[in-house]
């Protein structure tokens, strides 16, 4: 192969056969081909760097942040582009290293679109809505779906548990579903069928998702007769939480209360009836779409699909 063909086909640039483009990177996965960082950096300089700023705790106790940014690495290494991680709290310095980034999650006093876009670095946002680029799966059809399917299997009073409901029901409803509003698919499917919700229950943010769930369960349960046959959760870490609630108060899963997550993390939603979403993919969408925001292309909002993956929890 050419020096020239190979640097096309790991840059993603044209000018080659895209049969050709497979069979080099298929050989560069063989020979585990790493490129150099280091010499990236020197030649593309900050264009060459992208920041991937994260919330503040994402990676220590949200599962999906960690496997979202792991598959952000890997596609941006693909089109020779270098990652940098940036805490929320370092968001300050991105203009000083990288030439675009990609922000996950948000904090109360979200700075960072603003900032970036005064200081003029293109930037994506993925999970939350955003008047430039945006990206995120669909998290109200997600939950409508699972919401649905508790309805066919006969549930009759379904219940819903997520973070901050009675905060985020305030804001604006945007064309593209974001995770706060994962509510709206919940009451789509009771409102199809002139059904109410037997229990909102709204919990505080916290970074610890399932140890928060389960203490706010077992608080319900402790105080009242229980009152849903089923629990659709927010996310699959809530899910677990309130799983283990119910074993100690001797509730049994699903004969008693059928429970649906979200995200279809490894290792938690091993026996949990939830909704899957790709995050290989979701990851690969972003980097295009960075792409587009790198060349100047007008915003846009890219929507991803998601299944319902039904397991033993209900």
């Amino acid at each position: 192969m050419s020096i020239a063909s190979v640097s096309r086909a790991l840059n993603g640039k044209p000018g080659i056969s895209e049969k050709l483009r497979q069979h080099i990177l298929k050989i560069s996965e063989e020979i585990n081909y790493r490129p150099s960082t280091a010499a990236r950096q020197l030649i593309g300089g900050k264009n060459a760097v992208v920041a991937i700023s994260m919330r503040e705790h994402g990676f220590e106790l949200r599962p999906y942040f960690t496997l979202l940014y792991m598959s952000l690495v890997v596609e941006l290494s693909k089109q020779g582009k270098t990652p940098v991680y940036f805490s929320y709290s370092d968001s300050e310095r991105i203009h000083q290293q990288a030439g675009s980034a990609i922000l996950l999650g948000e904090e109360e006093n979200e700075y960072r679109p603003e900032m970036l876009t005064r200081q003029g670095i293109p930037y994506i946002r993925i999970d939350q809505w955003d008047p430039g680029f945006s990206i995120s799966t669909d998290g109200e059809d997600g939950i409508y779906q699972a919401t649905r399917y508790l309805i066919e299997k006969g549930r009759k009073r379904i219940a819903f548990i997520g973070e901050e409901i009675e905060k985020n029901a305030a804001l604006p409803i945007h064309p593209l579903p974001v995770p706060e509003h994962r509510i709206y698919g919940f009451r789509r499917a009771l409102d199809e069928e002139g059904m109410k919700p037997a229990h909102v229950i709204s919990i505080p943010f916290a970074y610890n998702a399932t140890l928060t769930a389960y203490r706010t369960m077992r608080e319900i349960l402790k105080t009242r007769p229980l009152e849903f046959d089923a629990l659709v959760c927010e996310a699959d870490e809530q899910a677990i939480g309130c799983i283990t609630a119910f074993e100690d108060e001797g509730i049994k899963v699903p004969e008693q209360v059928a429970i649906t997550g979200f995200d279809d993390l490894p290792l938690l939603s091993k026996n949990l009836t939830t909704v899957h979403q790709d995050i290989p993919m979701v990851a690969a969408e972003a980097v295009n779409l960075l792409n587009d925001a790198i060349a100047g292309a007008a915003p846009r909002r890219v929507v991803l699909p998601v299944k319902l993956i039904v397991r033993d929890s209900a």
